[in-house]
């Protein structure tokens, strides 16, 4: 058969055929698919047309198949079989699901949703994979290059084919050690924590982040935020703060923090001090940033992957350190 006898087949009349072939009569077949008998009659009639075969006899008890009618028969029923499959909707089994997905999130957001994430993976798809590491310096074009397939970050502009659903918002905390000289204050304010030295956990100030506009406005206003340790390392951050510098992190890296440090022998004593009023002041946020989870366009409908976004939604939602949108 041409092409163009292939595009004068309609599924119609292959159900129709097939059909016929199982009633053995056009008008329990027209019952059946809830037609009119002449609708049915015709429909006949350009099959008959377009295979060149009669396809049925009549005799007392019925319509009996041709030798062609029944070759057809064979051919065409896997065919419907395929269109029924392609037309039902897709289903996700997590215990069979074999597949490994990047994830890109720093630990201050890590922490929201890591623990229970893992827990549920382990019960309900004990066979799918995470490689979950920090962004890099490319961040969200490693969505679009679809190097990354889930992340997480303080930013709200993406390009036109990445999509992101806001989460909720997180505040940021001070971190001292009685090493540090403003230990023994309660609050602080930016000219004080400025003038002694700070380290950065997973802070960026790139000018997409939600920080970036507040940054400017602190530089206009002549607070240059310089700090003199930036570091992806808890380990890092946690000798810098012994040896007295102040850390300036996420609320959940916080109390991570004074979680390990009070089990840590030979440690100063800690504690967490709010971020200095004249930059919660001039923040549109006040303060509590959001924070956004980031796919590209090409997964939206994936079962799996919207599966695995809806849990690191669910479980950062529940996170005592996440607020609900503003």
């Amino acid at each position: 058969m041409h092409l163009d006898d292939i595009l004068k087949l309609d599924i119609k009349l292959l159900v129709a055929f097939v059909t016929i072939m199982e009633e053995g009569s056009v008008s329990r077949a027209a019952e059946r698919l809830n037609v009119t008998q002449p609708a049915l009659s015709k429909s006949l009639q350009r099959l008959r047309e377009l295979f060149k075969d009669s396809l049925f006899t009549r005799q007392a008890y019925g319509l009996t198949p041709t030798a062609r009618a029944s070759e057809l028969h064979d051919l065409i029923q896997p065919i419907l079989s395929s269109l029924s499959e392609l037309m039902s909707p897709n289903s996700l089994d997590l215990k069979t699901l074999d597949r490994r997905f990047k994830l890109r999130a720093d630990e201050g957001d890590l922490e929201n949703f890591i623990e229970p994430l893992l827990a549920s993976l382990q019960y309900q798809a004990p066979n799918l994979r995470l490689s979950i590491s920090s962004w890099g310096d490319s961040q969200l074009d490693e969505l679009v290059s679809g190097n990354v397939d889930l992340g997480i970050m303080r930013v709200s502009e993406t390009p036109g084919n990445v999509r992101s659903k806001l989460i909720g918002c997180m505040e940021a905390c001070i971190v001292l050690s009685e090493a540090h000289p403003l230990f023994h204050k309660d609050e602080v304010t930016l000219e004080e924590l400025l003038r002694h030295k700070v380290v950065t956990h997973h802070l960026r100030s790139h000018r997409h982040s939600s920080f970036s506009k507040t940054e400017q406005k602190l530089k206009q206003q002549g607070h240059i935020i310089q700090p003199s340790l930036e570091t992806d390392s808890l380990m890092v951050a946690m000798q810098a703060v012994k040896r007295g510098m102040a850390l300036v992190t996420s609320r959940s890296i916080g109390d991570l923090f004074l979680q390990v440090m009070c089990e840590k022998a030979h440690f100063y004593p800690v504690k967490l001090l709010p971020i200095p009023k004249e930059v919660l002041d001039i923040d549109e946020h006040k303060g509590r940033h959001p924070i956004h989870i980031f796919w590209h366009e090409r997964f939206n409908n994936d079962l799996a992957h919207r599966w695995l976004r809806e849990q690191i939604i669910y479980f950062m939602r529940e996170s005592p350190w996440m607020h609900p949108p503003t």
